[in-house]
């Protein structure tokens, strides 16, 4: 049987698979019933996976004719918190958390390459490990992913697909470079001296000072920055005082900022800092910065890259997106990246004539018709890696 007539009969089935994981979706670092049903789906088909603890990441292995290369095809697992507002009759069941990032697609795709590699194994010689990970949408997972592949031997390459609503299905955005920002979150502390709100000339006032902080962090993309990197830096919560009339003596400003170019989240942040000490001098506060968590830019093998678009030929209804540009989004795949070569494509999932609904939205949702082109190419891709 041919690679097209296996994924002709297997989209069915991994569609219904897709429609098990929406229904069924778990937060970050619960997702205890959906790995169950990984394993189950591989027991079923008699592939060896391996656990990676502490949390619910399994790693299945498909091993080809003969020794040779490794490579690594990823899929995240975790749903969000956010109430499904679809009406799919496969709508979440699990209220207050929702697939509103194709998630579900990502496994069901992998699940459907994992059948189809493990019924050709001899057309490759090497191994393909298929990695489920937990805690994406956390900036989590990867840890005992990269821990467990370093035990192992490492990889000679690491794939993955994302499902994108904003790209009309049918196409694939593949290109060189940063494809997703490297992302970093932080607070400010603007610690002052409060009083009547009458008196204003005997304060340090925090919330005028973390107005002007905001107005001025604002202002380094364009003003402070790399024009040419196409960085954003913003605050989306304040909380300072309780009443009208009062000073308060604190202020905090979260917020967080994305970069592409290598040395983006240095220069960026030094500067958040210069701010913020400029700021303190101005009002006579002091402003501390904490940085929070942060995942890598993902940065695509141009040679990977060139590969992967050479075959996109192969497959029935794919050709390369129209879109060139980037994606302001960040994937903690960009770890993977930095330590093995590899890419991550955007795959077209856009329903033509409906309302196209962003990421993370409660109206979220993908055209189905993507998985089955999804799991093609990947598995073309691995075959052709390990040839």
């Amino acid at each position: 049987m041919e690679l097209r007539e296996l994924f002709d009969r297997e989209e069915r089935g991994i569609i219904e698979l897709r429609r098990w994981f929406h229904a069924h979706p778990e937060a970050s670092l619960h997702e205890e019933l959906t790995s169950r049903k990984i394993a189950e789906e591989l027991e079923k088909m008699g592939i060896p996976y391996e656990k990676l603890p502490p949390n619910h990441g399994l790693v299945a292995i498909i091993e080809g004719a003969k020794k040779g290369k490794t490579i690594v095809i990823r899929a995240d697992m975790d749903a969000l918190p956010v109430s499904e507002e679809t009406g799919l009759p496969f709508s979440s069941e699990n209220k207050g958390v929702m697939h509103a990032c194709g998630h579900d697609g990502h496994m069901a795709m992998l699940l459907g390459v994992i059948k189809a590699l493990s019924q050709y194994r001899e057309r490759f010689s090497g191994t393909v490990k298929c990695l489920f990970q937990v805690g994406e949408e956390i900036g989590r997972g990867h840890g005992e992913a990269l821990e467990y592949l370093e035990k192992t031997g490492g990889a000679d390459g690491v794939i993955a697909l994302h499902l994108w609503s904003n790209i009309p299905e049918g196409q694939i955005l593949l290109i060189p470079g940063a494809v997703f920002a490297g992302v970093r979150g932080f607070v400010v502390k603007v610690r002052g001296e409060g009083g009547h709100g009458g008196r204003p000339d005997l304060v340090k006032d925090p919330i005028k000072s973390a107005c002007d902080l905001v107005l001025k962090i604002s202002a380094i993309p364009s003003n402070f920055y790399d024009v040419l990197d196409h960085s954003v830096v913003h605050v989306g919560k304040i909380e300072a005082g309780t009443l009208g009339n009062i000073f308060p003596s604190e202020a905090t400003v979260t917020g967080g900022f994305r970069w592409f170019n290598p040395g983006g989240e240095g220069a960026i942040t030094e500067k958040i800092r210069q701010i913020a000490d400029g700021v303190g001098m101005a009002y006579g506060v002091k402003c501390e910065l904490q940085l929070l968590g942060g995942v890598a830019p993902v940065h695509n093998n141009p040679a990977m890259i060139e590969q992967a678009r050479s075959l996109i030929s192969q497959v029935d209804g794919l050709r390369i997106a129209d879109q060139t540009a980037p994606i302001c989004a960040s994937d903690n795949i960009g770890f993977f990246l930095e330590k093995y070569p590899g890419f991550y494509g955007v795959l077209g999932a856009g329903k033509p004539g409906t309302e196209i609904y962003p990421h993370h939205h409660c109206k979220f949702d993908l055209d189905e018709k993507a998985l089955r082109k999804g799991m093609e190419f990947m598995c073309r891709y691995a075959m052709e890696f390990l040839k």
